[in-house]
C-alpha cells in the first residue's frame, strides 16, 4: 500500500543516511519517515541527499527531532528557557523549510513537556527540577506563543503545501506526568482552539503512546480512538505503530495478536483514510523482521 511508511529508527545498526535508506531501497521499501536518529548533516547537503533519493522513487515524511541540530538538545516547545525555546523553534522551522525545498508534505513533532529534560545514554529523557507545570500552563503557551509561531511558518491550505502536526504524548513510567496532550480532553482543547485561530494544525496518533496514557490515566483506548475519529478525523494525517508494556515507550515489535493491528481497522471509516500515513516505528530490527511486520500491517489495512 502506498500509505504504509517505515521510520529510519526501525533498522538496527549504523544510522548514516545512505546506509539506512539504501538498505530500505534495496528491499523494496520506498516510503520512509526520517527522524532524529541520524548524524548532524548540513542543510544544503541534506537537501541534495533527499532530492537524490526522491528521484530514485523514495517518498519521505519528517518526524520530530529532524533534522537533528549540530548541538543536541531536547525538543521541548514548552521550555521556560528562552534560549532553548529559540533552538526548538529553529528545529521546527528548519524542518518546514527543508520540506518545502524538497516537496515533502508531512512533519509532526512532540508538542512539549512540563519540566526541563536531558537525554540519557539509552536515548530516553531524564526530567529534572521540582517545578512541574501542567496542562493549563502548556495550553497557555500554545494559545499565546505557538499559534503566532505557526503563522510565521506561512503554511496555507493549498493542496501541495506542507502539513504540520502534533503527536499525542504519554506519562512517565512511574505514573507521574511531564507530557502535554495525553488524553482526548487535552487534544480536544488544543484542536478546538486551533480551529478558532484558523490554523491548519494536524494530528499524529501514536498507538504506543496511547497504550501508555490509557494505562496510567485510566481511560479506555478504544473509546479514545472512537472519540478522536468521530470528532477530529479530518485532522488525522499520520498513525505511529509500535508495541510496549503499557508502562514505557519501548518501541517493541508488533505481532499477529497486537491490539494495534485491530485498532488500525477503526480508521477505515474516515473519508481521508487513503491519505493517512501509517508508519511503523519499532526499533532495533533486522530488515527481514521489518518486512515481516509490514506484511502484518498491510493485511490489517486491506
Amino acid at each position: 500500500m502506498s500509505n504504509i511508511f517505515v521510520s529510519t529508527a526501525c533498522l538496527k545498526g549504523d544510522k548514516s543516511y545512505d546506509r539506512v535508506i539504501n538498505e530500505f531501497l534495496n528491499n523494496g521499501i520506498k516510503n520512509i519517515e526520517l527522524t532524529g536518529v541520524h548524524p548532524y548533516t548540513e542543510n544544503d547537503v541534506l537537501e541534495k541527499l533527499i532530492i537524490n533519493y526522491i528521484n530514485k522513487g523514495i517518498n519521505f515524511t519528517f518526524h520530530n527531532y529532524f533534522p537533528p541540530p549540530k548541538d543536541p538538545i531536547v525538543l521541548n516547545y514548552l521550555t521556560q528557557n528562552s534560549e532553548l525555546k529559540i533552538e526548538c523553534q529553529n528545529i521546527i522551522r528548519n524542518a518546514i523549510s527543508l520540506a518545502k525545498k524538497t516537496g515533502v508534505k508531512t512533519y509532526a513533532f512532540h508538542p512539549g513537556y512540563y519540566r526541563e529534560a536531558e537525554i540519557n545514554k539509552k536515548g530516553y529523557f531524564d526530567f529534572f527540577g521540582t517545578d512541574r507545570k501542567n496542562f493549563d500552563y502548556g495550553f497557555d503557551v500554545f494559545k499565546k506563543d505557538f499559534v503566532n509561531f505557526y503563522k510565521t511558518l506561512e503554511l496555507g491550505d493549498k493542496k501541495n503545501d506542507v502539513c504540520l502536526g502534533f503527536e499525542n504524548l504519554f506519562p512517565n513510567p512511574d505514573g507521574t506526568n511531564d507530557s502535554f496532550m495525553c488524553n482526548f480532553e487535552e487534544i480536544s482543547k488544543v484542536f478546538d482552539h486551533a480551529e478558532k485561530e484558523k490554523i491548519n494544525l494536524k494530528l499524529l496518533i501514536d498507538l504506543g503512546h496511547l497504550a501508555i496514557s490509557a494505562n496510567h490515566l485510566k481511560f479506555d483506548r478504544n473509546e479514545f480512538l472512537t472519540n478522536i475519529i468521530n470528532n477530529y478525523g479530518d485532522k488525522i494525517f499520520e498513525i505511529h505503530i509500535s508495541e510496549n508494556d503499557c508502562i514505557s515507550d519501548l518501541h517493541n515489535r508488533i505481532n499477529i495478536n497486537s491490539w494495534q493491528l485491530s485498532a488500525l481497522k477503526l480508521f477505515k471509516k474516515l473519508d481521508n483514510f487513503k491519505k493517512i500515513i501509517f508508519t511503523y516505528e519499532s526499533r532495533g530490527m533486522l530488515i527481514s523482521e521489518i518486512k515481516d511486520d509490514l506484511n502484518l500491517i498491510k493485511k490489517s489495512l486491506i
